[in-house]
């Protein structure tokens, strides 16, 4: 074995190079090997002629550390050395601070048991009991551990505390694993023959996990984990603010019962937020901003694409340094996304990127087996523009500031811990050896294995890039690879004027050689031989169809979930937390002339979710995705898919049953909203003594439907089934919006255009299942003779690209006008939507969103060329060749850059919680789909 040739000295007798490490090694290092007897460990000594990088000042090429009780009593160039010192000679090494990983799960190797609650024995809100390992709604918290300590029950026999030692990490954050919150932090040490000893600082941050599967129940989805999220701190700020109003004044109040779950959320707690790329980064922002506690992102290997966000927002980034990379002997038929290719190509460049703007960040281990390899990705981070002044600060200071310990580590200056690296050589060459650590005082020489022959030197081993793929570390040879635009509108021209065209208004009648005029995304005219403002871009349609963009009223694109279906009433949760601006789908519509969609919950409960409306603005963020002034929505759902059998069973199982959770849930909610008139009917002098209702975020969106400012979409099939939901909802003066499926809705067409719902059907989907049989493709027609306002949507990523041809199916099958087809995909569905006097026609004053087709629309041969959004062209059938050939290009250049079609590795996996979580839509095979 090879060690270290740090020289020792007391009072000026200088000892042999392995003796003085034995002297100083502390005795339970794991890396040393075991000595017969050692003397005790000095109290007081001094490492000379180092060359001292102390990261909070200028470098000292040659200086003196003065250390006595594990704490830095000097530094500098001409340090007196106290006569009683130990004095240890480091010519040829330089000294850093000690490493900081800030984030894992040192100390904690193994998952605690997945049992949760809050105060305590039984159940109910923030309760365990004998059943906390099923959850059957927010009440209950089997995921939820926020009262454990990190700093508790640590584990210092984890084989990793000296593995990560070993590779020059003197401190690590320390959560625990389990649980979509695991629990508090702990800043630790990493030596010490007590848990106790290694604690440096309790930390009031928890770490939150978005995929946590330890336990069965609510949520199963992550739609369901950001609802549980809100309405954990939102229980917590109305204990809060029940215990502040007790212990203002005690006297005369009912004493709030102790939450164990809750105390720890009191206040502004700073949350450790998994994110990957921007859509993550961007969700972690809204949550931080809805719960009211500031967030640390870790993750972020995709931060490249959210500098913007991160810099407006001050947020905190821990970088996972587990660069992506393509897997060794992958399936060759598995060729990797372009938007994997990008990250393998520019996620190292991330760090550089959020220097320049100022972003704080630090580098976090992550997905490494082996932390010995995390300075051979730093160094891929430098050579991808890091400097390497800030590299070493993400690695030491930067994590303690983050942290908020940089009182104490992070840099070697007087005052702070004792924890300190020696280097032979630089710090961010991966072959230089790390030759002593030390923490809180106490050395701990590395002992390296032998070197593999033709490798390494004076007996020493390769030390970057040992255990993982080396791709990771290692940067393929070429310049960068630029990335081209691949989404976001083609032009945006303030005025365009679209001349000679079949202008099908649809409000209005058709006009043969008319000419539509948009202005700042709004129509401005409508007619014939309209005259082009300076500036504006003519385009001549000579020949084309313009009509207004088709409208989806029942669609699932653009989310990362669809069901939340472990409970029977989830209207907590929503689309609007998962909106996926990334999926691919959306383009896709856009080229079939889709320019607005209804996202909607799945069918796996009587009341579903919140929905979504959604302008296609392609490459737009989930937020400015958001039809501004939309109403709010809801799903609910009837028949099939919500009894049928699951486990466990799950209430209801019966039709009936539905309908008696649909009522209980409305009678709930006007016990709710009652609760909340009584409140907000107290004088202003009288609230300041009471506690504002706790906020339920099921029971609020419910009370929202009772004021009529939430729309109801049903799923539903039979006739029978229909007129009981509309008799239900009749009781509590509540109109349904639209009834979606509705196949059996010509039985009962009277009846739905008496209570005023709309319907929105499939054009000739039939017989599918056993609800179905009784499909017929006149629906539509018949039901809009009876006065019903009627829709087509796709529910599907595939029909949603052929909606005109759909609607025109209604013409052969039920003797529709080429008006009233229209119709069906246009006004009809943006008038169910709450949107009919934005969309849905071409008019002036309404939003400019058209689609242009070369053929009549209601044909096979009606193809799209153009589709407008907001008056910007989204989809261009010559501009997409364009834009295709230039991404194939990009793609092309990375593949061979970096190893072509070799099959990409799955997400990094961190502690047991993945970063970017698989997303779990639902519990139904395969979701909506099942219709």
């Amino acid at each position: 074995m090879w060690c270290s040739p740090l020289h020792a000295a007391r009072l000026g007798h200088r000892l042999a190079g392995g003796l003085a490490l034995a002297a100083l090694a502390w005795p339970l290092s794991a890396s040393a090997q075991t000595q017969p007897t050692r003397p005790e460990i000095p109290p007081h000594f001094a490492i000379t002629n180092a060359r001292i990088v102390p990261v909070s000042g200028p470098v000292l090429e040659s200086g003196t550390v003065v250390v006595r009780d594990g704490v830095i009593r000097a530094v500098g160039r001409n340090v007196r050395i106290p006569a009683d010192a130990w004095v240890m000679d480091a010519t040829g090494l330089t000294m850093y601070p000690g490493l900081i990983d800030p984030m894992g799960t040192l100390g904690h190797p193994a998952p605690a048991a997945s049992r949760g609650g809050g105060g305590g024995a039984g159940s109910g809100p923030g309760g365990g009991g004998p059943d906390a390992g099923h959850s059957w709604g927010p009440e209950d918290r089997p995921g939820t551990f926020t009262w454990r300590g990190a700093a508790d029950e640590l584990d210092v026999d984890d084989d990793r505390i000296a593995k990560w030692r070993d590779a020059g990490y003197t401190s690590a954050l320390s959560t625990r694993p389990t649980g979509i919150f695991p629990g508090s932090g702990a800043l630790i040490n990493l030596a010490g023959d007590r848990g106790r000893a290694l604690v440096v600082k309790p930390l009031p941050l928890q770490r939150v996990n978005l995929s946590s599967r330890e336990f069965a129940g609510y949520p199963n989805s992550l739609m369901g984990v950001f609802a549980y999220i809100k309405q954990l701190h939102f229980d917590a700020d109305y204990y809060d603010a029940a215990w502040t109003a007790y212990e203002a004044e005690p006297r005369g109040r009912t004493r709030p019962e102790y939450d164990r779950t809750l105390e720890p959320l009191r206040g502004s707690v700073p949350l450790l937020f998994p994110a990957e790329g921007r859509k993550e980064i961007l969700r972690a922002l809204e949550t931080s901003r809805e719960v009211g506690a500031p967030v640390v992102v870790y993750g972020a290997q995709r931060g490249y694409e959210a500098v913007d966000a991160l810099r407006g927002a001050g947020l905190p980034v821990l970088i996972d340094l587990d660069w992506p990379r393509l897997a060794r002997n992958g399936d060759p038929a598995d060729e990797p996304t372009l938007a994997q290719l990008r990250s393998y190509e520019h996620a190292p460049r991330t760090p550089a990127l959020l220097a320049d703007a100022g972003v704080p960040f630090a580098f976090w281990t992550g997905g490494l087996n082996d932390p010995s390899d995390a300075r051979a990705r730093v160094k891929r981070a430098v050579d991808a523009g890091l400097s390497p002044d800030a590299a070493v600060a993400a690695l030491t200071l930067a994590p303690a500031r983050i942290l908020g310990v940089a009182d104490r580590v992070g840099s070697i200056e007087a005052g702070k811990i004792a924890n300190l690296v020696l280097v032979r050589g630089d710090l961010l060459d991966p072959e230089a050896p790390i030759e002593t650590v030390i923490v809180d005082g106490r050395t701990h020489p590395v002992f390296h294995p032998t070197a593999v022959a033709g490798r390494g030197g004076e007996g020493r081993g390769r030390r970057g890039g040992s255990s993982d793929d080396s791709a990771s570390a290692d940067a393929p040879p070429g310049a960068p690879v630029p990335m081209v635009r691949d989404r976001g509108p083609y032009r945006e021209d303030p005025v365009t004027l679209i001349r000679n065209a079949t202008v099908m208004t649809v409000a209005n009648g058709t006009i043969e050689g008319g000419d539509v005029l948009i202005r700042n995304g709004k129509i401005a005219a409508v007619g014939r031989g309209l005259d082009a403002p300076r500036g504006a871009r003519v385009v001549d349609a000579t020949g084309l169809y313009v009509m207004p963009g088709i409208i989806d009223a029942h669609s699932h694109l653009a989310a990362d979930a669809i069901n939340e279906g472990s409970v029977n009433v989830s209207a907590m949760v929503g689309i609007r937390d998962v909106i996926d601006p990334e999926d691919v789908g959306m383009y896709r519509a856009l080229a079939g002339g889709v320019t607005t969609i209804n996202v909607l919950h799945g069918s796996a409960n009587p009341i579903g979710g919140r929905n979504a409306v959604l302008k296609l603005r392609w490459g737009a963020d989930a937020p400015e995705l958001l039809f501004a002034d939309a109403p709010p929505g809801i799903k609910f759902a009837l028949g099939e898919n919500v009894k049928r059998d699951r486990n466990p069973d799950r209430y209801p199982s019966t039709r009936m049953g539905q309908q008696d959770v649909i009522r209980q849930a409305f009678l709930d909610a006007q016990a709710y909203q009652a609760e909340w008139d009584a409140y907000n009917a107290l004088s202003a002098r009288a609230k300041r003594d009471a506690v504002p209702p706790r906020r339920d975020l099921k029971l609020e969106t419910l009370a929202e439907i009772l004021r009529g400012e939430r729309l109801v979409h049903a799923h539903s099939y039979r006739g029978d089934e229909i007129l009981q939901l509309l008799r239900t909802a009749e009781e509590f003066g509540v109109t349904i919006a639209t009834l979606q499926h509705v196949l059996e809705g010509y039985k009962v067409a009277d009846e739905i255009a008496a209570h005023g719902a709309g319907a929105s059907t499939f054009s000739d989907w039939w017989a599918y299942k056993v609800e179905a049989y009784d499909a017929i493709p006149h629906n539509a027609a018949l039901m809009a003779e009876r006065g019903v306002v009627v829709s087509i949507n796709s529910d599907s990523g595939e029909e949603i690209r052929h909606l005109n041809q759909e609607a025109a199916k209604t013409m052969k099958w039920g003797g529709a006008s080429e008006t009233a087809a229209l119709r069906f995909v246009t006004l009809n569905p943006a008038i169910q939507l709450g949107v009919g006097d934005r969309v849905g026609a071409i008019e002036v004053g309404r939003d400019a969103d058209l689609a242009v087709f070369a053929g009549h629309p209601l044909t096979m041969e009606g193809r799209v060329r153009q589709t407008y959004v907001d008056g910007r062209l989204y989809f261009d059938v010559e501009l997409d060749l364009e834009r295709r050939a230039a991404v194939e290009g990009e793609k092309a250049a990375l593949l061979e850059k970096h190893g072509e079609r070799a099959a990409p590795t799955t997400a990094p996996v961190t502690d047991g919680a993945t970063v970017t979580p698989a997303v779990t839509p639902s519990n139904e095979p395969n979701g909506e789909v099942q219709r």
